[in-house]
């Protein structure tokens, strides 16, 4: 993939890749299909194929504009408000709000999977902060880096945090 990409790329145009999760950036539309039809050309002389059917394209701009669809080499690619890529959300207004429920959906079903670990007698409260701290909170705050948060998306993730330690520790006598 890098000796295709490093063909492809310019100035202007900038192609992302993690295994076969591509994502290309562009200001025109025009240089979408560009680079989408040499990625594709160029990927051919690899033995690669693009998937067709799971191409689809996000465009980001502040005018209203309705859903439409983008027609290159006898294919449709059709226009998306949101796609997830490497397990984040990605939409025309990037805002975080889904991709933050998201997350702490996936932490409270992670918590009530080891329901029993964390409130077996057993196990040290040390442990089970250690197990809180691998397996849960990086479920919720995977990509956080990326995240621009607002007083209260930090709040919810604060009272989820709460919450979880809560149950994990019982309640203070």
């Amino acid at each position: 993939m890098d000796s295709i990409l490093k063909e492809i790329s310019t100035r202007l145009k900038q192609c992302t890749a993690y295994a076969d999760d591509i994502l290309i950036t562009t200001r025109t539309t025009q240089a979408m299909i560009d680079t989408f039809v040499k990625l594709k050309n160029e990927s051919l002389k690899y033995g690669l194929v693009v998937n067709v059917y799971k191409t689809k394209y996000l465009k980001c701009t502040r005018r209203q504009h309705q859903p439409k669809s983008i027609n290159t080499e006898n294919k449709e690619f059709k226009q998306v408000k949101s796609f997830k890529y490497l397990g984040s959300n990605v939409n025309t207004d990037n805002i975080i709000e889904e991709e933050i429920k998201e997350r702490i959906a996936l932490g409270n079903k992670a918590f009530y999977t080891n329901k029993k670990m964390f409130r077996s007698k057993l196990i040290s409260k040390m442990a089970k902060l250690k197990l809180y701290c691998s397996v849960i909170r990086p479920l919720v705050t995977y990509a956080c880096e990326t995240w621009t948060l607002k007083e209260t998306i930090t709040n919810k993730l604060m009272v989820f945090e709460r919450k979880v330690l809560r149950k994990i520790f019982g309640p203070n006598n």
